[in-house]
């Protein structure tokens, strides 16, 4: 079972609007929705639309906790295993204009110990093999409790994936986490020293790889790496004028990655396959659809460089 993890999540409200947004004038949306925001989440999402279930951790609570559970529902393949606390789910807002894109991203409620404690004690139920999957930030003040469950999970033998905070990153890498996923940006903090060029990006990935983490995937403004112990892979990603949106592209490689690596074991293949899934979310309005990954994966190479 993949189980993922979401410490922040949000009720994000779209609005989309034949022009641009102006600011200090009434603008008015063309079409208006809610979907189920937050990293972990959109890892489930794709997971779901490649017909893979997966359990849903993290915190919700407040007047919005309700609707947030419904709008899972429609997944199939997505279990809730919330945590339900005191204070609000937040609310995103997201306005879509005609070729401009603006998001307001609320700060969310205040987790306590005790919340935090809950969610520890749902995440020991995790079996041995099992994958948890912590995705997209983690609050300040609980990220020692978090390094601690986390530590817990890998002693247990569960396969710990990690694209979070980069101090989490770099804390948990002597506990060989199964999967590290980050980009090149938080690279240069992982790992405190610059990161200008891809080979630059590709030396930071295997050093990664060597202080403890079993699989690195790197993502740069041009290129996806992964490293392991059977190599370094490097995939270009594909027409960056076509892109639509880059909101859950990371997210939507991790799913394919662990959905493919699970079943193959490949290295190429599965990076193959969760380049693809990042694309098909890039060229879409909305996350990968098992259609639109199938038409990347296509036209999608990967080289092994070692």
């Amino acid at each position: 079972m993949i189980c993922t993890c979401t410490m922040n999540p949000s009720l994000d409200y779209y609005l989309e609007f034949d022009e641009n947004v102006q600011n200090g004038k009434v603008n008015r949306s063309t079409l208006e929705y809610y979907e189920a925001g937050g990293k972990g989440i959109n890892v489930s999402i794709v997971l779901n639309n490649l017909g893979i279930p997966s359990k849903a951790f993290g915190f919700i609570g407040g007047f919005t906790k309700d609707f947030y559970i419904s709008l899972l529902a429609k997944y199939e393949n997505i279990r809730p295993n919330f945590t339900y606390t005191d204070g609000h789910t937040r609310v995103n807002v997201k306005l879509r204009g005609k070729d401009e894109m603006t998001d307001i991203h609320a700060m969310g409620p205040y987790i306590t110990h005790e919340d935090m404690q809950n969610l520890v004690r749902k995440t020991s139920q995790i079996y041995e093999q099992d994958y948890f999957v912590l995705a997209g930030n983690t609050q300040e003040w609980l990220i020692e409790e978090t390094e601690n469950m986390l530590k817990n999970l890998i002693e247990e033998g569960v396969k710990v994936v990690l694209d979070t905070n980069t101090k989490i990153m770099q804390d948990m890498l002597a506990y060989k986490p199964f999967l590290c996923k980050t980009t090149s940006k938080e690279l240069e903090l992982i790992l405190d020293t610059k990161i200008e060029t891809e080979e630059d990006a590709i030396q930071g990935a295997k050093k990664m790889y060597a202080l403890g983490a079993k699989h690195v995937i790197v993502l740069t403004d041009t290129l996806a790496i992964l490293v392991n112990d059977h190599g370094t892979f490097t995939c270009e990603f594909l027409d960056q004028e076509a892109v639509v949106n880059t909101v859950g592209t990371g997210d939507s490689m991790i799913a394919g990655f662990l959905m493919n690596y699970l079943r193959t074991g490949d290295s190429y293949d599965s990076l193959k396959f969760g380049a693809s899934c990042g694309s098909a979310t890039a060229y879409s309005k909305g996350l990968a659809t098992r259609e639109k990954i199938d038409a990347m994966y296509q036209n999608t190479v990967v080289k092994k460089i070692d």
